[in-house]
């Protein structure tokens, strides 16, 4: 994905020209020059955009949460599975096993609840 959104070389580009652009405001703005009504309105955009950023990142966090969470529920169902064909000692281990990948699961859908207000 070249130049897409999750491409990691591409986003440190941006993220470089963003932190450019605002370093040569900031020495413009301590040297004298005033706001004018293009450079807020540019600051305006930037900051918007750094807000749509946030609310994507907010979002594929939740994603990834429910994901996981989702992946914690069939590895329980696995070892729930596994449980019941195993001698005594071996199901409760299997059964243990299954309760921490449902604790798990729990942690990440709140966590991806979390992420969702955030957006």
């Amino acid at each position: 994905m070249a130049g897409g959104a999750s491409d990691p070389r591409a986003r440190g580009e941006r993220a470089q020209r963003r932190a450019d652009e605002l370093r040569k405001r900031m020495q413009e703005l301590t040297g004298g020059h005033p706001s004018t009504a293009g450079s807020a309105a540019q600051s305006q955009i930037r900051a918007e955009q750094a807000a749509d950023r946030a609310r994507l990142a907010h979002h594929a966090a939740a994603e990834r949460h429910h994901a996981a969470g989702v992946a914690h529920l069939r590895a329980a169902a696995a070892h729930e599975q596994a449980a019941l064909h195993a001698d005594d000692r071996a199901a409760d281990t299997h059964q243990d096993l299954a309760e921490n990948h449902r604790e798990a699961a729990r942690r990440h859908e709140s966590e991806a609840r979390h992420q969702e207000t955030l957006e």
